[in-house]
């Protein structure tokens, strides 16, 4: 069985942990990048093993998007545990066994078990403890670091970050770093960008997409012939939003594929990307069409509203009216507070919205954004017939008062 093969960034990898482990990079940084664009991979393959050779930084690593049912908070907390466990000597198991569950080393004593928030040992604590026992500092990464936002504790751990940084940070203490990454701009941002994050201006930057490198070291790897050129690889790749595992399939196709040239393999090669996107396109927005179509109204008002989509202004409630007249032929008249909620809930229940605890909505994938977009526009004449015809209905249910003071609502 052949091993897989992974792609190594190794200029981008000398950026980023220099920047991390830098005087700079105490505050913390949060890198963002679309999902399954190889985000992940660079950093369990390359960032990881660097940082803990090269620099002798202790890892704790959480990954918040792993399992989604799982409370963030109590995520981070077990990683620190999970990594606490490793060391001889601080065996939970060990301890168990003499009626014990604490462990101690210079001069700290602790419960594994009452490891939290409100529980009586800080993350601050438990994080100086790891540092003791690995005589290293630490380096945490959390990856889709926005998914702290979905409950209490999970941004309550925010804050124990925070607390805990500026205390491993001090001028006597071990070191501290954080780096925390998100599949969302506008997801991972709200964690930097609102003054009420524990986070507040920290430094956020987008992990550069993978390129013509990665296209050549892919093309070269494939043992078949003939293979597409780097050009039309490019072409595809762009296409794709440079998500390698379109591609990745798209070659396995070619491989088992007979008949072909080198004057037509790119030609085969494009046709093929451009129907594996169509289908994945088509797939998705089959889905959008089958929910309630307030459900899907309520979808295509964020995606053209973005970050400044509020739910329940008067201007979305006319927007989603128009939305439902245009897909059922059938007025749906004012949109109360209750069913807005209500079809937020089965959006985010059916992965495609995320909830910020604040009360944000965003859509999951920024690719659905994109196709959203693409078939709100296809049907704009219908859309802004519709819009006009909701504004009208709503006119016409509004009557001056006679001393002309006001409106009443018609009989």
């Amino acid at each position: 069985m052949q091993r897989i093969e992974v792609f190594h960034r190794q200029e981008l990898l000398n950026r980023f942990a220099a920047e991390i482990m830098s005087s700079e990079g105490s505050s913390g940084l949060f890198v963002t990048a679309p999902r399954r664009t190889g985000k992940s991979t660079f950093i369990r393959e390359d960032l990881i093993p660097t940082l803990s050779k090269l620099y002798d930084t202790q890892i704790v690593y959480a990954d918040l998007w792993e399992d989604r049912a799982t409370n963030p908070g109590l995520v981070i907390v077990e990683a620190i545990k999970s990594e606490l466990l490793k060391f001889d000597g601080f065996s939970l198991r060990a301890a168990k066994g003499v009626g014990l569950d604490k462990i101690k080393v210079g001069g700290l004593e602790m419960s594994l078990e009452n490891i939290g928030f409100g529980k009586g040992e800080t993350l601050a604590k438990a994080l100086t403890l790891l540092a003791a026992a690995s005589k290293k500092s630490i380096t945490l990464i959390i990856d889709e670091a926005q998914h702290s936002q979905v409950s209490d504790e999970g941004r309550q751990a925010l804050y124990a970050l925070k607390a805990a940084r500026d205390a491993l940070n001090a001028s006597n203490g071990p070191g501290f770093r954080l780096l925390a990454t998100g599949s969302s701009s506008d997801k991972l941002a709200s964690l930097v960008e609102d003054k009420d994050q524990a986070f507040y201006q920290a430094p956020l930057v987008e992990l550069p997409t993978l390129g013509l490198d990665y296209l050549t070291w892919y093309r070269n790897g494939q043992y078949f012939e003939p293979k597409p050129s780097v050009e039309a690889m490019e072409r595809g790749f762009d296409a794709c939003s440079h998500r390698p595992e379109p591609l990745r399939k798209v070659f396995q196709a070619l491989r088992l594929t007979v008949g072909l040239s080198e004057e037509t393999v790119d030609a085969h090669f494009l046709k093929k990307m451009d129907e594996a996107l169509a289908n994945a396109k088509a797939n998705f927005m089959q889905q959008v069409n089958g929910l309630e179509p307030l459900d899907a109204a309520v979808l295509k008002v964020m995606a053209m509203d973005g970050k400044k989509f509020v739910p329940y202004s008067k201007i979305s409630n006319i927007n989603y009216q128009a939305f439902v007249l245009a897909s059922t032929g059938s007025p749906a008249g004012e949109v109360t507070q209750s069913a807005i909620q209500l079809s937020l809930e089965r959006l985010r229940n059916e992965k495609f919205v995320w909830k910020a605890g604040r009360g944000a909505y965003l859509i999951e994938d920024t690719q659905h954004t994109a196709w959203i977009l693409e078939a709100v526009e296809q049907e704009r004449d219908e859309l802004d017939r519709a819009k006009r015809e909701v504004q009208a209905l709503a006119a016409a249910a509004i009557v001056p008062k006679s001393d002309g003071t006001g409106s009443d609502a018609k009989p």
